[in-house]
């Protein structure tokens, strides 16, 4: 993958993704380049439980590769590192699924930068 693609598969610079983490809201722009690369898509979002309070109503920025099969691996937080953050989010964000970015009509890995705003989750 090169920095044109690279780039443009990063959420925050395409705005490719918005999810609302606590009530599991996406919403998707699918890209299409010169060389026809898709980038990836969620398509199965878990959401993470207790949160901190001051973190609420904040986005916080996440790192990860969206594998050939539409797996997060590597997920990291590019925004801080507060342990109770870390233990809370990225496990959820692991078990994320989605459409994988494609190249040429085939599937392949790509690295995004994924801005989550954390919201309250609705009042049931």
């Amino acid at each position: 993958m090169n920095l044109k693609e690279l780039v443009l598969a990063t959420a925050v610079t395409g705005g490719l993704f918005a999810a609302s983490a606590l009530s599991a809201g996406v919403v998707i722009s699918p890209l299409v380049t010169e060389s026809e690369f898709v980038a990836p898509a969620p398509v199965k979002v878990v959401a993470p439980a207790n949160i901190p309070r001051q973190y609420q109503n904040e986005t916080i920025r996440v790192s990860l590769t969206v594998d050939a099969d539409g797996r997060a691996r590597n997920v990291n937080l590019v925004d801080g590192r507060d342990p109770s953050l870390v233990r809370r989010l990225l496990p959820a964000v692991a078990q994320w699924q989605f459409k994988p970015a494609l190249k040429n009509g085939r599937p392949v890995s790509a690295e995004v930068v994924l801005p989550l705003q954390l919201v309250d989750a609705p009042a049931s």
